[in-house]
């Protein structure tokens, strides 16, 4: 009966040979009466035998009791040196070790059992035995060595006619197409084995290759396929003895129903999960239910309870040193961080994933994965070249025949010729077509191997962006801290001369300290608005409302706002006429903010008795809007600096008015979050014309 490695991605098979090898019992007996007959037992051999009969009985209901027996036949067994009863108890123990979580355990029985096997030429067990250390290699880090020996377990099967185990190790193989995301490939591996269980009607393989296929079918978007699997396999679970199988579909339903954002169902899924996995005691499925558990949080967007999970899947992956989901865990906790702000852990969490990732060394398993493939290819060449020297000494038999048998009957032997063009006609059509197929299945290799190389070229290119993305929010940050400690500064200065200076207080320099003081506290306060107001946009929790408006409303209350201002420097602004106004599909308030700051730094930079124009205008299906003022300027430098979020640029007005620096990197994250663009022309000492544009609204 075969048992399986649960990725939450999916299945991957491990065998179990004894109860389809003993040779004492064609059938299976009760647990019972086999405990009366062992009492009952003279012969020691048979008692071994018997044991192991028995450890293979209780493999599903108490592994501890299959644990027991499986030690008694190994024991008894090595006390009368009888080899092939001290192999097969020896992988009993190691499947009972595996059950538990202890692999390490696990693959050293294993690794005894193959030495007593190999003695014994026994390449049935052979295949078993390399099969599951294969699948115990790939639980923690070593995914290699475990590739080499389901490779190793395959081909033995096949040099040996031997049916059993082959759809174990093309499922296998399929898991490590799976694991490198080559989901059409294990796809491909899937179904051959699953025709093979088919026809040989073994129920359980039936239901776990079921599971498998429904991930893949999840990974390829094929939902509907993906349900059918699934739904399947949960067929098949009444008639299958090992538990740990239903909790698995319930895990992988969970999965789908992620995937199709039905996150109720999925939430049942995962709550029947773990009660069966507390009721069970399935510690070998508890990093995969916290994963998904973990991801499950993670759409319902509860970032925090979503990482406290992942970290328990962390946890569990450590203790039973499961390393082969621990970087899909990572990636998720990514995400969760992310969503939370926490750039910085963020990054940290994605330098892990990397690590773990190449700590299984997937560049390894796809040059292993390629050797075998194009093994495979060459094993066919060779299976043509030998068809084809078998077809030469055919032809040389056969035209020593003719020749002999033309001596005596030319007519028999004219039939025969022609019989043997049409074969050899035959022949070469179909070898034309099984070449024509081995190439194309090599170009589709060659394919996969270009995309696995653009992926892991991405990520990389992908890396380098979060680096920098965190290099300049860093700068920035700096600049930020700089620019907020000067305000402080000066305040400090200023009310520490008013304190220990008692005669200040009726000087004429009172009134100038005072209104430095008031200026420099507006100047932060303003600074810190600012601030405030990216952040806010940083973390999305600004809401973004776009909607239809006359650009003239905005216009006519900024008008009102700045008519104060602009009076008191008589500053002369011009507004655009009422008849040309134009209606636009935008966020109001953040349009009302766009405008505001420019005319603000408009009036700021202009000269007493100075002049602003605004101006309005369509362009295409955009409307322009120009705020020009005639004042300082703005010398190239600090032109190429606008708008840049690594510099922070200040100046002061033409009346020493005071900025903070974020004004025009808000503006210009508001309008390309409107769908538009702001770009300024300015020449110094001559004044600027800041222009940005809107989507006009389609009526």
């Amino acid at each position: 009966m075969p048992t399986f490695k649960f990725h939450i991605a999916f299945p991957a098979i491990f065998l179990m040979l004894v109860l389809g090898l003993h040779k004492s019992y064609g059938a299976d007996p009760g647990i019972d009466s086999l405990k009366a007959v062992c009492a009952q037992i003279d012969d020691e051999k048979e008692l071994v035998d018997n044991y192991n009969i028995l450890s293979s009985l209780y493999v599903y209901t108490s592994s501890d009791s299959s644990l027991l027996y499986a030690q008694k036949a190994f024991d008894l067994a090595k006390s009368i040196k009888y080899q092939y009863g001290m192999g097969e108890a020896l992988f009993q123990i190691s499947y009972c070790y595996d059950q538990s979580g202890e692999w390490n355990t696990a693959i050293e029985n294993l690794e005894q059992a193959i030495g007593i096997f190999n003695e014994l030429n026994d390449t049935t067990y052979l295949i078993g035995c390399k099969l599951n250390i294969g699948i115990l290699y790939s639980y923690g880090t070593d995914l290699v060595k475990g590739l080499e020996y389901i490779i190793d377990a395959k081909n033995l099967a096949e040099d040996h006619n031997n049916t059993y185990g082959l759809p174990e190790a093309y499922t296998n193989i399929g898991w490590y197409y799976e694991y490198l995301n080559e989901y059409r490939s294990a796809y491909q591996y899937y179904i051959k084995a699953l025709e093979i269980a088919e026809d040989n009607n073994e129920l359980d393989f039936i239901c776990m290759l079921n599971i498998g296929l429904g991930y893949v079918n999840i990974k390829l978007h094929k939902l509907d396929e993906a349900l059918q699997n699934l739904q399947k396999a949960q067929e098949l679970l009444p008639q299958i003895e090992d538990k740990h199988i239903g909790t698995e579909v319930l895990i992988l339903f969970a999965t789908y129903y992620l995937e199709t954002n039905e996150l109720g169902e999925a939430e049942k899924s995962i709550q029947t999960a773990e009660k069966q996995i507390s009721d069970q005691k399935f510690e070998r499925l508890l990093p995969d239910f916290y994963a998904a558990k973990g991801k499950l949080q993670l759409k319902q967007k509860k970032y925090t309870e979503a990482l406290i999970n992942l970290n328990k899947a962390i946890d569990y992956c450590d203790k039973l040193k499961k390393y082969d989901i621990i970087k899909d865990i990572y990636a998720d906790k990514t995400e969760a961080h992310a969503r939370l702000g926490q750039y910085e852990k963020a990054y940290q969490m994605l330098q892990l994933e990397n690590q773990s990732n190449e700590l299984l060394q997937p560049n390894r398993i796809a040059q292993v994965l390629g050797e075998f493939e194009h093994t495979e290819l060459l094993k066919e060449q060779r299976n043509q070249e030998q068809l084809k020297e078998k077809l030469r000494e055919e032809q040389n038999r056969s035209s020593r025949y003719r020749e002999r048998v033309q001596l005596q009957i030319t007519a028999f032997a004219s039939i025969f010729l022609v019989i043997i063009v049409i074969i050899l006609s035959y022949l070469a059509i179909a070898r034309k077509k099984h070449a024509a197929t081995l190439s194309q299945n090599y170009n589709t290799i060659n394919q996969q191997k270009l995309l696995l190389e653009s992926h892991i070229k991405k990520l990389a290119d992908d890396e380098q962006k979060l680096k920098k993305l965190n290099a300049t929010k860093d700068k920035f940050f700096s600049i930020i801290a700089h620019d907020l400690k000067n305000p402080f500064n000066v305040l400090i200065g200023i009310s520490d001369l008013l304190r220990t200076d008692t005669d200040i207080k009726h000087s004429k320099e009172f009134e100038v300290l005072a209104e430095g003081m008031f200026q420099t506290a507006k100047s932060g306060y303003n600074l810190l608005e600012n601030l405030l107001e990216w952040s806010r946009t940083q973390t999305q929790s600004i809401p973004f409302e776009p909607h239809a408006f006359k650009i003239c409303k905005v216009l006519e209350a900024n008008d009102i706002l700045f008519k104060q201002s602009a009076t008191a420097k008589q500053i002369d602004i011009t507004w655009p006429a009422k008849e040309d106004d134009q209606e636009v599909f935008a966020d109001y308030n953040m349009v009302n903010f766009i405008i505001r700051n420019l005319l603000n730094n408009a009036v700021k930079f202009s000269y007493e008795r100075g002049k602003i124009e605004v101006n309005t205008g369509p362009v295409g299906n955009m409307l322009v809007c120009t705020i020009r003022d005639h004042g300082i300027g703005i010398d190239k430098d600090t032109l190429s600096k606008l708008f840049k979020i690594e510099f922070s640029v200040q100046r002061d007005g033409t009346a020493k008015e005071k900025g903070t620096g974020l004004g025009l990197i808000l503006c210009k994250e508001f309008v390309e979050k409107n769908g538009g663009q702001i770009w300024v022309e300015s020449e110094e000492a001559k004044g600027s014309a800041f222009s940005f544009s809107l989507p006009l609204h389609k009526s």
